[in-house]
């Protein structure tokens, strides 16, 4: 009862403090926004310095005492509202001397505004080149030089308009110290300043990302051989656009093959306001942690802790922006894809140009959906207008706290950027962010007086500067390492549970299944019939590279010595056990023999000719009394498609030429076994034509109708042709042309008129649709495997996979023994 009342009394304690804290909170808000407002009133555009001044001073020093009572709403709101006004104040200097003393440490700045060395300043964007000079800590011209509407925005025509715009200016290109500009996509680094090197360049010729600042070292390495003094003249870069700092654990998706890095953000912004924050509030920056976002064309987030960027929102695939879509509910977007809602090629666009606000709104600019609003909207557009502000709003917010999601606090979030000037949207996210953490404005950007930092420092502290070899190096081998703990197998394979005997839909189910058929029969042994090639070899190895369970033993028949050396090449161990080899000249003759005496349950094609290793299972099966007859040899692709939920069968695409009426009804009874193993229950036949109905003026189509018909009364399958391959395997197609049949867009099987069709068919699958196959040929109750040179590492596994578990399922129906 003690530690009961102790409690009791302890929570009334804690409300009495919650009631007094908010009754002192209220008098802060109240207070503070008066007195907030009478400053902004004292400070206004025509205030001369000496009030400026002043209302500097009162404002840092409420800073001062705020910070120690700061976590509360109402006092991180005016913590927020003040530091924005202490920005805006020292940035209405033009020549950006209080900006450029935030960002240098106090004896570096000092230096730096005495001897006055010349720095330019050049960043090529998209339609333009910016450029500022500076001496020492002062920004004497800046301007932007836009591009003629015929001008492609070369190197050349770039270089001149600077050399122009200097000259223009009364500046010697011989007279610059000092040249700094963005990188451009370089390979991937921490953030920092860096001396150009000449490995930046060579990395630039094969960027991640085409982008205009990808021309920027070229432009400063000629500037200055241009200027006679290119070995005096510092050329730095700083927090290029492809820094990497983030922390391991947010490397990962949910998908293993896709990682994230840190690249893709506007580091120069956020690197150069958490600094100006820091200096604010009169703290190392190391020490302060906060989430800065970039609201420009596009939108970025970055979290700062301990003076790196541990996680980051990138400006592509992480938030919608102006013109970019930002990530997308991926099964709405995967039906959208099923359907022709969109394509690929609109998904690109959105991706990167013409998503976001441009898709959401008809403009990429917020200044212009604002003024339309004021001015000519309707109310239902006006209705619009307010939804995607909340929209924008919303998104921003939930993302900045996403990045906090690590469980420690920040303490401060900072917009820039220059949609960080539209007080409606700022007002939004604010209201998002709920006091949780002040708010300070930086709007528009600060990346010049960033570049023109990160030189002076390279000037008087020389070893900020970093090399750009040697830290692209050192990252790569961590992030390899990092690689090789992702990559770490947790399961052989991926283990999903799976009804036995349901439906097989997937690659991944089947060779899961030939793994399980093995576990419980025996490891079968597959002669490579022709051995003396690398992509049969390859399809072996992967084949008992497979988890705990091998799927085949191997005999590889052919040349000894040209075997060898392959299995040499590939780490392939001849082990006598799981491979072996066998020499011989003649290949085909004794994998017969090795089939015949039940040494090898399995052929497989390597460097022989089709038609010679299944003119030698012939008359093997022949005389064994192994091929019944009338049966006939014929080949079956298994296709995993990624835009179905079930595999589809292609007959016949490989053996049968120009197959005739009964050979076609027999390829249909060897597609049915395959069918059958993969447990598709009464599969569904579709005999294609170039039409769903019957035309007398092409054969196919009347042939289809006559097979169809010999499976009218058939229990197992539904058969139906003639059809055309689009209404086979689209159902909205089926329903648009009204076909009546059964099989309206969900075709299990497709029998092809002959090899051109079905090999056009199964090469425009794997080639344009990212598609997966497994091929194998029936030869009575003999499977054998036939890969191609072609085929994936993936599809080759499936595709031995598939004769082993076609093998059991015969031998199981009375075909060969043990």
């Amino acid at each position: 009862m003690d530690l009961e009342k102790r409690m009791i009394e302890s929570v009334s304690e804690i409300g009495k403090a919650r009631i007094g804290m908010a009754a002192y909170e209220r008098q802060i808000e109240a207070a503070g926004a008066e007195w907030f407002d009478s400053i902004v009133r004292r400070v206004n555009d025509k205030a001369d310095d000496t009030v400026v001044r002043d209302a500097e001073v009162e404002l840092s020093a409420v800073v001062e005492s705020l910070r120690s009572v700061s976590g509360t709403p109402r006092v991180n709101m005016l913590m927020g509202r003040i530091l924005s006004l202490l920005v805006k104040l020292e940035r209405r200097d033009k020549t950006s001397r209080k900006i450029m003393r935030r960002l240098l440490a106090p004896q570096t700045a000092e230096r730096a505004a005495s001897e006055k060395k010349h720095l330019l300043i050049v960043n090529p964007a998209m339609t333009s080149t910016k450029v500022a000079y500076f001496e020492g800590i002062e920004k004497h011209h800046e301007a932007e030089l836009h591009l003629s509407p015929d001008d492609p925005g070369s190197e050349e025509s770039r270089i001149a308009s600077v050399v122009e715009w200097l000259k223009h200016r009364g500046i010697k290109l011989s007279a610059i110290d000092g040249i700094a500009s963005r990188s451009g996509f370089v390979r991937p680094v921490p953030s920092g300043t860096y001396r150009m090197v000449p490995a930046m360049l060579k990395d630039l010729e094969d960027p991640r990302l085409e982008h205009p600042s990808n021309m920027a070292i070229a432009i400063v390495t000629k500037l200055a051989e241009m200027s006679g003094r290119k070995g005096d003249i510092l050329l730095t870069t700083s927090d290029p656009v492809v820094s990497d700092e983030i922390e391991t654990v947010e490397r990962l998706t949910g998908l293993l093959k896709i990682r994230r890095d840190g690249t893709g953000a506007h580091y120069l912004n956020h690197k150069a306001v958490w600094r100006v924050l820091a200096a604010l509030i009169e703290k190392n920056p190391d020490e302060v942690d906060a989430v800065t976002a970039y609201l420009g064309k596009g939108f970025s987030i970055a979290l700062h802790r301990r003076g790196e960027v541990t996680a980051v929102v990138d400006s592509f695939s992480g938030i919608p922006s102006t013109n970019r879509c930002g990530p997308l509910d991926l099964p709405r977007l995967i039906d959208a894809l099923k359907h022709d809602i969109v394509n690929v090629k609109e998904l690109e666009a959105a991706s990167l140009s013409r998503g976001g606000l441009l898709s959401l709104a008809g403009t990429n600019d917020f200044r212009t959906l604002d003024g339309f609003r004021q001015k000519g909207a309707t109310l239902t557009q006006q209705k619009k207008i307010e939804l995607l502000y909340d929209f924008f709003g919303r998104k921003v917010a939930s993302e900045i706290l996403s990045l906090t999601g690590d469980g420690k606090p920040v303490d401060y979030v900072v917009l820039t950027g220059g949609i960080a000037e539209s007080d409606d949207l700022v007002r939004r996210i604010e209201a998002n962010i709920a006091g949780r953490y002040p708010v300070v404005r930086v709007p528009g950007t600060i990346d010049q007086e960033s570049l023109a930092a990160g030189l002076i420092r390279g000037f008087y502290e020389p070893e900020t500067l970093k090399d750009y070899v040697e830290e692209r190096d050192r990252l790569k081998q961590r992030r390899d390492e990092e690689d090789r703990l992702i990559d770490t197998v947790l399961f052989e394979r991926k283990v999903i549970f799976r009804k036995k005997g349901s439906p097989i839909v997937s690659l991944d189910d089947l060779i899961d299944d030939a793994r399980i058929q093995v576990r419980e029969h025996f490891t079968p042994t597959i002669a490579i019939v022709g051995a003396d090639n690398e992509e049969a070899i390859l399809a072996a190895k992967r084949a008992n590279e497979e988890g705990n369970y091998r799927i085949a033993r191997f005999r590889l028949l052919g040349d000894f010595a040209a075997i060898n050396k392959i299995a040499y090449d590939f780490d392939l161990m001849i082990d006598n056990e799981n491979y072996s080899i066998i020499d011989t000249e003649s290949p085909v003759d004794d994998a017969v023999k090795l089939l015949d005496s039940n040494e090898a349950h399995i052929l497989m094609k390597g460097f022989v000719k089709t038609e010679d290793i299944l003119r030698g299972v012939f008359h093997y099966l022949k005389s064994a009394g192994r091929l019944k007859s009338g049966e006939l040899i014929s080949h079956v692709f298994v296709m995993d498609i990624p835009v179905r939920n079930k595999l589809l069968l292609i007959s016949d695409a490989a053996v049968n030429t120009y197959p005739d009426e009964e050979k076609r009804v027999k390829i249909i009874e060897n597609a049915l076994k395959v069918a059958f193993n993969l447990n598709i229950r009464k599969p569904k036949i579709a005999v294609i034509s170039a039409i769903e109905s019957v035309n007398r003026s092409i054969e196919s189509s009347i042939e289809a109708e006559r097979i169809a018909q010999r499976f009218a009364d058939r229990n197992d399958c539904i058969v139906e042709g003639p059809l055309s391959f689009d209404v086979a395997m689209n159902p909205a197609i089926a329903h648009e042309k009204k076909y009546r049949g059964q099989i309206q867009g969900t075709a299990d099987i497709l029998i092809m008129p002959d090899i051109d069709a079905g090999n056009v068919l199964y090469k425009s699958l794997t080639t344009q649709s990212g598609a997966s196959c497994a091929g194998v040929i029936l030869a009575g109750n003999l499977p054998l495997v036939l890969t191609s040179r072609g085929d994936s590492a993936r599809s080759k596994l499936a595709s031995i996979s598939l004769a082993v578990k076609l093998y059991f399922d015969l031998v199981k129906n009375g075909g060969a023994q043990k």
